[in-house]
């Protein structure tokens, strides 16, 4: 028989949402969780909220039920005027949100907690007067520099102040924003794909336990959505929100379909997601109150599925297997298909000598080779952005070839607010990924990046195993590979 994944089966209009959770899911949209940090290289997602003003409460709920993105236990640090009233409201709240995420509370006028705990990836201010807001803002990004080293991306609710003149200007770490405008604008298309998603997986759901021979109109999980409870619709909203996810953790982005010729998932990246799968539905079930019992109960919330993924028999792991193979469909009936990234290390250890036109040749030479060689792939692009000929190569890749940017930051980095080019790459970076100095960034390069390209300096000794070089005497690229 179907599980009905958590509490819902499919989808509503956004319209039919809250305004404060509509602008909770615009900005995790626009900014998704993993975003600012890359579960791929072993980091684990720690989100800060600050304040409890509109929307952090409905922020909470949504990004608590889409963190999911490894074994690892993910941590929320909540700062709040009464941390000890705050932490009374979480436990009731979330009564069993232990088994999924690390979550505490404090004091909002002292330094946050960071010892024993990942480095935060992610940081929500949300006061009721902006001015406080973004000074607060400022004294987090100062204290978790301390404490980390390097802060992370810092968004700031201010409301309808977030695109005023009086505004303070992006400066590549510090970011305004207004979940509402939001939701009105270009993350909206996310938040409303994502809810056509979920009415497909809740259709889908009705489909298969009247195959089965079952009537769905007697079950209330599977009702029509019209009259669906927003449970179970919240559920399916879910389950399609961390779609994204997903596609993250596999190198993978959701594409025009007439971009895609063919995908298929790998049996290990079925495998693997299920098991993510499988974490995020429990996830959502504690989140809820749920606890294991060998035999399901609805009435008590108890569920015999709530045992890790390689405790359950082939008939469970099916269910999430099925789900993960079930997801090239969902985005098929939103015109979508799925293109895996093609990841290339930018070295920004130029050489001075290159001119602006001969880094312009190279930059168009290289990315058309690569688009021929790989017309299957998305080129992701990672640099620094700290020397101008990476970042004219970067806007270069980006303008000709549509290539996404990795923006990584391995060290404390203040872009004059003057300097229009980097403050504008940086705000279209697809992710910004704090890296602990310049060792760990060789580190990434190697263990992440297919393609290395250095246009100055000769690569490291820990590099990928491609390589794109420039020579430094007839000025040319060389490639150690067919391309």
């Amino acid at each position: 028989m179907l599980r009905r994944r958590s509490r819902s089966t499919e989808a509503s209009s956004p319209a039919q949402l809250d305004p404060a959770t509509l602008g909770a899911r615009a900005l995790l949209a626009r900014w998704p969780l993993h975003a600012s940090f890359d579960p791929l290289f072993g980091q684990t997602p720690h989100l800060l909220l600050a304040g409890l003003a509109a929307p952090a409460w409905a922020y909470l709920d949504q990004a608590l039920q889409i963190l999911t993105y490894g074994q690892a236990l993910p941590a929320v640090t909540l700062l709040c005027a009464d941390a000890a009233a705050t932490a009374t409201t979480l436990h009731t709240r979330y009564p069993h949100a232990a088994q999924v995420v690390s979550l505490r509370c404090a004091s909002l006028t002292a330094p946050p907690p960071l010892t024993d705990a990942p480095p935060v990836t992610l940081v929500l201010v949300c006061l009721d007067d902006p001015a406080a807001a973004w000074t607060q803002a400022q004294q987090l990004a100062a204290q978790i520099t301390q404490a980390q080293q390097i802060s992370p991306l810092i968004l700031v609710e201010l409301g309808e102040h977030a695109t005023a003149d009086c505004a303070p200007r992006w400066d590549g770490q510090v970011l305004a924003v207004s979940a509402a405008q939001t939701a009105q604008h270009a993350a909206a298309r996310r938040a409303r794909l994502s809810d056509d998603i979920a009415r497909t997986i809740h259709e889908h759901y009705r489909d298969t336990f009247e195959a089965l021979g079952g009537d769905p109109e007697t079950t209330s999980a599977l009702q029509a959505w019209a009259s669906l409870p927003d449970t179970y619709r919240q559920a399916s909203r879910h389950q399609a929100d961390h779609l994204w996810a997903k596609l993250a953790l596999i190198d993978c982005l959701a594409v025009p379909d007439d971009e895609v010729e063919a995908f298929a998932f790998s049996s290990l990246e079925v495998e693997r997601l299920a098991v993510i799968e499988h974490q995020r539905w429990a996830a959502e079930r504690y989140l809820d109150g749920w606890t294991y019992a060998p035999e399901r109960n609805n009435a008590l919330k108890q569920h015999p599925d709530l045992i890790p993924y390689a405790a359950l028999n082939e008939a469970g792991k099916d269910k999430d297997r099925f789900a993960v193979r079930h997801l090239t469909h969902l985005l098929a009936q939103s015109q979508l298909g799925i293109k895996r990234l093609l990841i290339i290390a930018l070295d920004d250890a130029p050489d001075m000598t290159l001119t602006a036109a001969d880094a312009h040749h190279l930059a168009q030479t290289l990315f058309a080779r690569l688009t021929a060689r790989y017309p299957d792939r998305v080129l992701g692009i990672a640099s620094t952005l700290r020397d101008p000929v990476a970042r004219q190569v970067v806007q270069i890749g980006l303008e000709q070839a549509q290539a996404r940017l990795f923006w990584l930051v391995p060290e404390v980095m203040n872009p004059p607010l003057t300097h229009q080019t980097w403050l504008a790459l940086a705000a279209c970076a697809e992710r910004r990924i704090v890296l602990n100095g310049e060792a760990e960034r060789h580190r990434w390069f190697a263990t992440r990046a297919e393609i290395g390209v250095y246009l100055g300096a000769a690569p490291p000794e820990v590099a990928p195993t491609k390589q794109v070089i420039r020579d430094p005497l007839s000025g040319q690229l060389r490639w150690n590979f067919d391309y």
